[in-house]
């Protein structure tokens, strides 16, 4: 059955989308008020490592989610690369389906174990090393209860990637919508009540418990699905899974090498802020990357809606519904992401010293941070899109501007002193010098078009669709 986007879809992306910049920038405020300025720094440390942990997954998040995609439209076979035509049949292989999900449960549960043990040993002598000086007890609970979160999140991905593979992007925001909810109470709740750290920490385990219980109940409410997998009269066996990862695994190390070179320049410059600038600082700097990662996800939510019918047009060999969704979500995303950054420098970087002095609003590291994240995440949509088609050409694109830029924040930060613009530009200018140019040229080849062709597509399209909503057309 072929994968289509509804508008429940796009509306829910962006209602979840939406509820997590909101809940950020309203817990924002709390932490910035009744968190010291090391304090402040050493939960966005937190936060960092988190989401180092969850590179661990390795990519098989959605290589699981694009297989169950294909599966779902008819493939009757898994590939490492490409596309089979030949096995493209009517009905979905229910066999081929459950041995898909019983070996992500699986793997994701071998690696939350493994998450779990590195975070107990090396994770807890980064932080004792990062927080001398802060209160014990309330550094340790903290952290104990973070470790906790980071487990229930990687272990229970399998819901997340399932919804994802159904197409069902509106109950996986669903999902995330009441697990944010969730984290904005209880956070607010504790913060308010005096718990300081500890408080931040145990919302996030809120939000992580209550976002994994919604999304396998959205899974039941699939019951065609779910009576189609029980009506599987094979049982999935270890040989199953055995045969299945290795197809599943032949693209899933790759995303999760390109994954940690993501990391690498994004999420992790809040800890190269910690070992070069202090944890003050560290503060400031991740709040402004705080407001600029929420911009461009604001911008990518409605691209990101489509990649499942991307995955499922590329399945059945639909070049023109392809060039559809790029075109569209390319333009969304540049329009998305201009009235995004001029909304936060109108509206919420002015607030900032109001909250607490002493916190600086710098507009101009607040408009840096958005150029680089900006071309960073339009290219990332475009591999996005190129990974739809079960190829991964840019692994050591991504590598080597990860190594390029790690080396240029170590130069302008330490012996060039530049501070929080030296992470900035270091890692601009390594993105700049490849990826920013090279994979959307390379997706758009793919696609028998050109970068302005597809852009002057996708403003027509949009066009067309504003002049119907307003009535101009066909009269």
């Amino acid at each position: 059955m072929a994968i289509r986007t509804t508008r429940s879809d796009v509306i829910w992306n962006y209602v979840g989308t939406t509820v997590s910049m909101a809940s950020g920038f309203v817990l924002l405020p709390l932490l910035i008020y009744f968190l010291s300025g090391e304090e402040l720094g050493l939960w966005y440390v937190y936060v960092a490592v988190a989401n180092l942990a969850a590179l661990f997954e390795f990519g098989f998040n959605p290589t699981f989610a694009r297989n169950i995609v294909y599966v779902v439209s008819g493939a009757r076979r898994l590939l490492g690369e490409g596309r089979d035509g030949a096995s493209l049949g009517e009905g979905v292989d229910w066999h081929l389906l459950n041995t898909l999900i019983r070996a992500s449960k699986a793997v994701y549960a071998a690696i939350a174990l493994l998450v779990l043990l590195l975070l107990a040993t090396a994770g807890s002598a980064y932080v004792a090393y990062v927080s001398a000086g802060l209160d014990g007890f309330g550094v340790w609970a903290s952290w104990g209860v973070f470790c906790a979160s980071v487990f229930l999140n990687l272990y229970f991905l399998w819901s997340t990637t399932v919804l994802r593979g159904y197409g069902d992007v509106a109950g996986e925001k669903k999902a995330t919508t009441l697990g944010k909810l969730a984290q904005l109470a209880v956070s607010a709740a504790l913060l308010l009540a005096g718990a300081g750290l500890v408080g931040a920490a145990v919302g996030y385990l809120a939000n992580a418990a209550v976002m994994r219980v919604a999304a396998v109940a959205m899974l039941r409410r699939h019951r065609g699905v779910e009576e189609g997998r029980r009506g599987d009269p094979n049982a999935v066996s270890v040989a199953d899974v055995r045969a299945a990862l290795p197809k599943v695994a032949h693209l899933a190390w790759r995303d999760g090498v390109v994954q940690i070179a993501l990391y690498t320049s994004t999420q992790a410059t809040s800890i190269t802020c910690s070992l070069f600038l202090g944890l003050a600082e560290t503060g400031t700097y991740s709040v402004l990357l705080q407001l600029a990662t929420a911009v461009y996800n604001l911008a990518v939510a409605y691209p990101k809606t489509f990649f499942p019918a991307m995955q499922s047009a590329f399945a059945e060999g639909d070049v023109d519904r392809q060039r559809r969704y790029v075109s569209e979500g390319v333009v969304a995303y540049w329009v998305l992401l201009l009235f995004g950054i001029v909304g936060v420098c109108v509206a919420v970087l002015p607030l900032l010293p109001l909250i607490k002095p002493g916190v600086t609003a710098d507009y101009g590291l607040f408009l840096g941070l958005c150029v680089y994240l900006g071309l960073l995440q339009q290219h990332s949509v475009c591999c996005n899109y190129i990974i739809s088609m079960n190829e991964i050409p840019y692994m050591r694109g991504y590598l080597l501007a990860a190594a390029l830029g790690a080396a240029l924040v170590w130069l302008l930060c330490g012996p060039l002193g530049w501070g929080a613009w030296g992470i900035v530009a270091g890692q601009a200018a390594s993105q700049a010098v490849y990826n920013n140019w090279r994979w959307p040229q390379y997706l758009c080849r793919r696609l028998g078009t050109t970068y302005p062709a597809m852009l002057r597509e996708g403003a027509a399209r949009w066009a067309s669709v504003l002049k119907k909503k307003l009535g101009l057309q066909g009269g």
